[in-house]
């Protein structure tokens, strides 16, 4: 985002102020229904963060049981040049501690790494915005992780723009 934003050294400045932090995540489809008890949770002593059955949202396929694996910011960071193989061994073996279950080898496994994932300091503002170049920039490392921190900052935006130009 910063180079994106080389116009405006004032935007710029600001975008580099916010640091990320990596996440590891993995995707793990299997052939049946796992019996786990829960569709979702938060993970915690462990290098997991966060599980969830993706198949559980609405509108998904119902044909394997998928499931993200995000495993949490201290891990990924100590782990950002591991290799794939290693980090779905390692995130898949946490999945079963977790959920307690038998381990099921599944039918696809993927690993990705977001280097630039986590906001450790996001923006007091939201976003950012320049009136006299009309230039803004949002997004989740403006607001906080996930997708509510993406909209909470596409808001903030959107706002800065509105009262910028109302008169």
């Amino acid at each position: 985002s910063v180079r994106l934003l080389k116009s405006v050294p004032e935007l710029a400045n600001l975008a580099s102020r916010v640091r990320m932090k990596p996440c590891w995540a993995v995707m793990a489809a299997f052939d049946s229904r796992l019996p786990a008890t829960f569709d979702a949770a938060f993970v915690h002593d462990s290098p997991l963060s966060w599980v969830a059955r993706n198949s559980s949202k609405p509108a998904r396929s119902r044909s394997h049981d998928c499931w993200v694996l995000h495993a949490s910011a201290d891990w990924s960071h100590d782990h950002v040049e591991a290799e794939l193989e290693e980090v779905k061994t390692r995130l898949l073996q946490e999945f079963w501690n977790t959920t307690g279950g038998r381990s099921v080898p599944p039918a696809v496994v993927m690993a990705h790494r977001w280097r630039y994932a986590l906001p450790v300091d996001p923006l007091e503002d939201g976003c950012l915005f320049h009136a006299v170049s009309g230039l803004g920039a949002c997004g989740d490392w403006c607001s906080g992780p996930r997708v509510e921190g993406a909209f909470l900052s596409g808001s903030a935006a959107a706002g800065r723009i509105l009262r910028e130009f109302e008169d």
